[in-house]
């Protein structure tokens, strides 16, 4: 499904992939087999709902969760460089959720002019929608398409690129994934990037 939404004056584009329907079938899939194995499991983007993303938010808000600080004063730290270094114009961000650190990217590529196209995805077309809104805000000028997916399903969805690429996955959510599982992801997120372009990858 693909609907346009209107940011005040601006407009971008939201791709869904994945039904309530789906997600329910692929929820007791997951269950039946994460509660069959040795250690038994439950996959965490079942948390990510649009109750379970205000939730999170709220978490790293907490003193006690220093790792959303602590990746931003990174990226603040080193963006500029890397934006220097790898010329992007284009920034897709895995597991986006509210997008509150992508500022940190998106402004040096903006502010060297470098800024064409932002392409969030996460599993929550909800928190996509609102943090589309925000960029939306704040870039006027620039292209945003958001993709609503699962990662182990919809990568492939993601729009081919159009100049080159920065793929960003941060706040540690390749902790959430098992090994076999992230040799799986990154494989994907190959395919995703040409020669010249670059993966950033948060991790704690």
């Amino acid at each position: 499904m693909t609907s346009v939404q209107r940011s005040r004056a601006v407009t971008f584009r939201l791709d869904v992939h994945s039904s309530s329907g789906q997600l329910a079938e692929s929820l007791a899939e997951d269950v039946r087999v994460g509660l069959t194995t040795e250690p038994r499991t439950l996959s965490p983007k079942y948390f990510y709902d649009e109750r379970g993303c205000e939730l999170f938010e709220a978490i790293t808000e907490l003193p006690e969760y220093y790792q959303t600080r602590t990746e931003l004063s990174v990226l603040e730290r080193v963006a500029s460089d890397l934006v220097r270094r790898h010329q992007p114009t284009e920034l897709v961000e895995l597991g986006s959720g509210s997008s509150r650190k992508t500022s940190a990217l998106l402004d040096p590529m903006a502010a060297q002019g470098l800024l064409r196209r932002y392409l969030p995805f996460d599993i929550s077309s909800s928190a996509l929608v609102g943090a589309a809104s925000r960029v939306a805000d704040r870039y006027p000028d620039i292209d945003i398409h958001a993709v609503a997916g699962d990662f182990s399903d919809h990568l492939d969805r993601i729009p081919e690129a159009d100049g080159g690429r920065m793929v960003v996955f941060l706040g540690g959510t390749i902790g959430n994934l098992h090994p076999k599982e992230r040799s799986a992801f990154l494989e994907t997120v190959r395919a995703l990037l040409d020669a010249d372009d670059i993966l950033v990858v948060g991790t704690d």
